[in-house]
């Protein structure tokens, strides 16, 4: 792979990815202010793996092509500055999309609504035409599926034998498709899509399920309206994509983006809700993603870096099962802890491949280091057997590498703060000048120390 510049510039943005949960830890931000310039390595080698992960355009799962997955991979290859790989996925979608928008030959009357915006959304950020791909009109098939009757007016509705499974991620991917068209249903679309909101912020995740009922929005505190990380973040996504600046959707946007900053730990991460509330990549790219949209570069540098921490850079002397699998995300430390002894399988790869397309967007905004990569040891000479310390600089914040002498490695991570990362390495037997590398996934220094029996 060819590399990009460590200290290049910030991505291009816009585009929006798939859902999980909640995130739900407090916290203000204790990180180092966000650097001039951003570090391009960790979305080049992540975009790379994810590419890896197609065959023919689209992501091939145990069932057969995941169109959703796809999509996903797409939105996070648009993120940065994949244009070719986004038309060909698109390609292949649009090639088979009756099969993702409707049932096929068991449903053919069928629509998904939530689908249908998705690939939309696909076609416009490819540079297609969504009111005409793969022979379908995206849009008019879009706009027969928003209610116009009182109280849902507005609402998404999936048609189908096998009932309404539309929900307030595919309201957003509704809404951003019907505004980016044009449409004379996008005004409606996106009220509804606000009526989500809660006035503490955040977005509910489902609608009211019955359809008669007057009240249609969102009521803190109620059973069917629990805040969801996710499924906000994804609303602020497409609505700030969608290009609607007005005064309603720019307050929504500032009212969500509050209360995401204030999900955020100190670490960087978020969480989903739940018997632990764990942090994961997934929630922490997403999340992160939509406050960088919104131009909080400091939450979105700080989720970077999270992320970052958990795309395992196995290289040189560090080698183990996950070395195949160079720019994946893993989805948590424990997956990181397990694929390094059975690397990603056939079980597991799903999850990575989710993972890494929901964390790539956010990748954009990982910071560079401001130091030249080097390694320095405290000694230029040492007795065989004995430990020198090694002081390794130059590592981007979340950075991970390899810093190794014949017979011994540590790996390293580069702080959220910078500055140099200790390490000690036991000198081998022998009498000779021995070399000890710091390597990441991209570029190498090294220092010598003489070695005497």
């Amino acid at each position: 792979m060819a590399r990009i510049m460590r200290t290049a510039g910030a991505l291009v943005a816009s585009a929006a990815i798939t859902v999980t949960t909640l995130a739900g830890t407090p916290a203000a931000q204790a990180s180092a202010p966000v650097p001039a310039k951003t570090d391009d390595s960790a979305a080049a080698l992540a975009s790379t793996w994810i590419k890896g992960q197609l065959t023919s355009g689209l992501a091939v799962g145990k069932f057969g092509p995941d169109f959703g997955l796809s999509i996903d991979i797409a939105l996070g290859l648009d993120q940065t500055g994949n244009d070719s790989a986004v038309r060909t996925i698109s390609g292949a979608v649009a090639s088979k999309i009756e099969s993702y928008i409707s049932g096929g030959t068991s449903d053919p009357d069928s629509t998904y609504a939530g689908a249908t915006a998705k690939a939309a959304t696909l076609a416009r950020i490819a540079g297609g035409n969504p009111t005409s791909y793969g022979g379908v009109n995206l849009v008019t098939r879009l706009e027969s599926r928003v209610a116009t009757a009182a109280p849902i007016t507005g609402r998404i509705e999936d048609k189908s034998t096998f009932g309404d499974f539309a929900n307030v991620v595919g309201q957003s991917f509704a809404a951003r498709a019907l505004v980016e068209a044009k449409s004379a249903r996008a005004a409606d679309a996106v009220k509804f899509l606000l009526q989500q909101q809660c006035a503490g912020g955040y977005f509910r995740l489902d609608f009211t399920k019955d359809k008669a009922n007057a009240s249609q929005g969102c009521v803190d505190g109620a059973a069917d309206s629990a805040a969801d990380l996710d499924a906000t973040s994804l609303v602020v996504v497409n609505l700030a994509a969608s290009g609607d600046t007005t005064p309603e959707v720019a307050a929504a946007l500032a009212k969500a983006g509050a209360w995401l900053a204030a999900r955020q730990a100190s670490s960087g991460a978020f969480g989903v809700v739940g018997a632990t509330g764990k942090p994961n990549t997934n929630s922490t790219g997403l999340a992160g993603w939509a406050l960088g949209s919104l131009n909080n570069k400091q939450a979105a540098a700080d989720a970077a870096v999270w992320v970052r921490k958990r795309q395992p850079v196995d290289k040189n002397r560090c080698f183990s099962a996950l070395s195949k699998s160079l720019g994946a995300v893993a989805y948590d430390d424990i997956a990181v802890r397990s694929a390094r002894t059975a690397g990603v399988t056939a079980e597991t790869t799903d999850q990575w491949r989710r993972a890494t397309a929901q964390a790539l967007p956010v990748l954009q905004w990982a910071p560079a280091s401001p130091d030249k990569l080097r390694v320095v040891g405290n000694t230029a000479r040492a007795e065989a057997r004995t430990k020198v310390r090694f002081s390794n600089f130059g590592l981007a914040p979340g950075e991970r590498a390899c810093v190794s002498v014949q017979g011994d490695f540590k790996r390293v991570v580069g702080k959220a703060t910078g500055g140099k990362i200790a390490a000690k390495l036991e000198m081998p037997n022998g009498n000779a000048k021995r070399k000890v590398k710091l390597k990441t996934a991209d570029a190498v220094a090294k220092a010598f120390v003489l070695v005497r029996n």
